[in-house]
Order: structure tokens, then sequence, then C-alpha cells
């Protein structure tokens, strides 16, 4: 995500993303265990895309999550909490080695270059953009 997104309001709308009930987002946490349906990974970075998120969904519990790409759970996410996100492309997408998708808050989607400026920055040039 774009902007640095606090820990509860990111659970949050994962959970109505989803449509699981919030309880059943927890942090995930390789020394402990949880039961719950979605486990979030969170990291916050100093710059670029400061929010940095990895789901794992049991989707045999999630069903809003059943046959939902990356990039459709993360534009429900992005509209929800009004923010920008860079998401991987599908495992089956041919340039997922290359490439990513810049999601908009509105819906809007767009194939988006990685350039490294140092080690904990990346921006994006919008004028390489084209909608996907």
């Amino acid at each position: 995500m774009r902007g640095e997104v606090g820990e509860e309001r990111l659970f949050e709308s994962i959970a109505r993303a989803l449509g699981v009930p919030h309880e059943e987002v927890a942090r995930f946490d390789v020394d402990g265990s949880s039961d719950a349906a979605v486990l979030v990974e969170r990291a916050l970075r100093p710059a670029g895309f400061r929010t940095d998120v990895s789901l794992y969904i049991d989707v045999s519990r999630a069903s809003g999550a059943r046959g939902l790409t990356s990039v459709e759970v993360a534009s429900r996410v992005s509209a929800l909490l009004g923010e920008e996100a860079l998401v991987s492309p599908p495992a089956d997408d041919p340039a997922i080695a290359s490439t990513w998708f810049l999601v908009t808050p509105d819906g809007k989607r767009f194939r988006a270059s990685e350039a490294s400026l140092d080690e904990d920055s990346v921006d994006i040039d919008r004028s390489t953009l084209r909608p996907e």
C-alpha cells in the first residue's frame, strides 16, 4: 500500500474485502499459532510504498476469497483503504518476473515495471504506465 496503514485499519479492510468476521483476520506469527482464516504479515517501509502486506488465506473458511486472484484482493482492499496498491501479477501471468500491477482505489489497474533507486526505495514513473 502506498501509505502507512495501521494494523487495525488494515485488518478491518481485509476482513470486509474477503467477507469474513474481523476476528478471522490475525497477525502471522512464526513463533505462535493461530486458527484464523486469514493471516497477515505487515511490514512498514521508510519510503515508496510504505506498507508491505502478505496474506495467507484459508479459502475453505474465507469463502469471499474463493476464486480471487491477488490482484482482485488488492483491488478490494485498495478501494476500502483509499490507498494505491502495488501487487505482483497472478502466478500464471507470463510477465510475473518483471512487472507489477498498480491498483488504484477507484479500480483502475496499470502494469508497472520496478526501478530500484537504492536498496530500500522504489519509485514508479507514471508516464510509462499503461492501462491493463
